[in-house]
């Protein structure tokens, strides 16, 4: 009988012990999937937050690209109007020696006569006036064509940056 017991005894032991090692087992199990799940979350955010961050940084270069351009623009057109105030200043010059070389024939021509005189001398106040007008304008449709390329510019820059607000 004692055998018996003793077997009984070891057997019990023996089921107990398996008991605990199909528990840990299965909790074993349990944390493998868990940290299985946990990975693929971590995986999926990584693509969503590099997706994200490609699609941010494409609208950056759309931005920059537009800004490039608006500005090129602008450095284009202030060129030419430089050119086309120094053609300008030009032919006001050339113009304004002209006057004053006719002014000049005019008055040797009154000194021969009074009602000359009174001729050439209407004849300089108008070639005076004519010069300083001359020069004026030139200067302001300088100054206008300048602040038209000015807006022009700040036009292109507010698309530029509606462009990006919408993108984002």
């Amino acid at each position: 009988m004692r055998a018996i017991s003793i077997a009984l005894a070891v057997g019990v032991v023996l089921g107990s012990s398996g008991a605990w090692w199909v528990q840990g087992m299965r909790a074993g199990t349990a944390v493998a999937l868990r940290n299985d799940q946990q990975s693929k979350q971590a995986l999926v955010q990584a693509q969503q937050s590099q997706a994200a961050t490609e699609t941010k940084a494409a609208g950056l270069l759309r931005h920059a690209a537009g800004q490039q351009d608006n500005t090129h623009a602008y450095t284009q057109e202030i060129q030419r109007l430089e050119a086309g105030r120094t053609a300008d200043a030009a032919r006001i010059a050339s113009l304004q020696h002209n006057l004053r070389t006719t002014a000049t024939q005019h008055a040797q021509a009154a000194s021969n006569a009074a009602a000359c005189r009174d001729l050439a001398d209407q004849h300089q106040q108008l070639a005076t006036s004519l010069a300083e007008g001359a020069g004026v304008v030139g200067e302001l449709v300088g100054l206008v064509e300048q602040r038209d390329a000015q807006v022009n510019a700040l036009v292109g820059q507010v698309q530029v940056d509606r462009l990006q607000l919408g993108a984002d």
